[in-house]
């Protein structure tokens, strides 16, 4: 399983306690910034980086404003530091997009970490979170800058650069991790599993080598879906998201049976990883099953 995070956005008082940082560069820092670093999934929305002498975290938050997004992160900051800390606010430049800092100081003078933390708007999509943590050198606090930087830049949603270590769990869909209900079992390997239920119902998930794939293997488990009892199915399409990636899902549901044989199939680009999925429903009184949930919805 996953373990947790070295530092963690909104939770950890740990990011809060921490000294002043100097000005930003202007200029993009090297691409292999974050090279040996190791990578976490973070919330379902970005990536947690633990490295040598630095931390930092990128969530990417659809549909949110930055303006938003600034003001909700800086009041749990302020809540969770308990009057602890101290906050500055400074203006800057990331990835040609003017930001605010915020710059958090620990009242105890013994402290020796310094964190940055940034909204940058990203257009025609939402917000991004940035965040950097480095021990309170002035050669270490301007790497952090250059990390924000890079962070920045980075694409929408995507995978962690070449030379990052992906740390991911078995139960992870996309580099996040899932949830097994109780009654329920898993079997998972190489970013593929499934969650069986007592009462029938499943939850399937396949990452694909590439975007091309999507269509066809939705195609493929529909047409082994309706092989099995070879009954008649009312088939219907419907606007669908997979852990947010907007999609559509083929809707199955067999005719003239005493018994419940629903299912939904479908196949997105989640996070930068093509990802096809089914839902059976099974004997689950709910019109999603429990372990599907997680994952898919409906609109």
């Amino acid at each position: 399983m996953i373990r947790a995070p070295s530092i963690r956005l909104l939770p950890a008082l740990a990011l809060l306690l921490c000294a002043a940082v100097c000005p930003l560069s202007a200029h993009a820092g090297p691409p292999s910034l974050l090279a040996g670093c190791t990578a976490e999934p973070f919330g379902g929305e970005g990536w947690s980086y633990t490295c040598d002498d630095f931390s930092a975290i990128l969530s990417d938050h659809a549909g949110v404003s930055a303006q938003r997004l600034w003001q909700r992160s800086r009041r749990t900051f302020q809540r969770q530091a308990a009057g602890g800390v101290t906050f500055k606010v400074a203006k800057a430049t990331l990835a040609g997009r003017k930001v605010r800092l915020l710059r958090m100081r620990a009242k105890v003078p013994e402290a020796q970490e310094a964190s940055v933390f940034a909204v940058v708007p990203v257009k025609g999509k939402g917000a991004r979170r940035v965040l950097c943590k480095a021990r309170g050198t002035p050669e270490l606090q301007a790497r952090c800058g250059r990390v924000l930087e890079q962070l920045a830049a980075h694409p929408w949603r995507a995978l962690p650069e070449e030379g990052v270590a992906v740390a991911q769990s078995d139960a992870a869909l996309a580099g996040r991790e899932l949830v097994v209900p109780d009654g329920c079992n898993l079997t998972a390997e190489n970013g593929s599993g499934r969650i069986e239920c007592g009462d029938g119902s499943r939850l399937d998930w396949t990452r694909l080598p590439d975007a091309s794939r999507l269509r066809d293997s939705v195609r493929e488990g529909l047409l082994t879906f309706k092989d099995v009892p070879r009954a008649s199915y009312l088939e219907s399409r419907l606007p669908c998201t997979i852990d947010g990636a907007r999609t559509e899902c083929t809707y199955l549901r067999m005719l003239d049976s005493s018994e419940r044989r629903e299912a939904y199939f479908a196949g997105a680009v989640v996070r930068g990883m093509p990802t096809v999925i089914s839902c059976i429903a099974g004997r689950s009184s709910r019109l999603l099953p429990q372990a599907c949930q997680q994952v898919l919805r409906i609109h």
